[in-house]
């Protein structure tokens, strides 16, 4: 079983629309810069929160900073393309 929230956002994500009504990319870059930073002080690996918090910097800058954070897929979808 999926939660319903996720199974109403495959439309959004084919027609390439990522509402951030519930929480925004750049509310998660914060998060995610908030984790890599705690991995470093507690000496854990950091390559995956680094990874993560440079696919949402990405995101923003490719102009999805108020969408939510499926719009990471547009970062995957840009690099698949190239």
């Amino acid at each position: 079983m999926v939660d319903a929230t996720l199974v109403e956002q495959a439309p959004n994500l084919d027609a390439g629309h990522y509402p951030g009504d519930l929480g925004t990319m750049e509310m998660n870059l914060n998060a995610l810069e908030h984790i890599a930073l705690a991995c470093e002080e507690q000496g854990v690996y950091t390559g995956q929160p680094r990874l993560m918090r440079d696919i949402a910097a990405q995101a923003i800058a490719d102009g999805h900073g108020g969408s939510n954070y499926l719009a990471v897929f547009e970062v995957f979808r840009k690099a698949a393309a190239r």
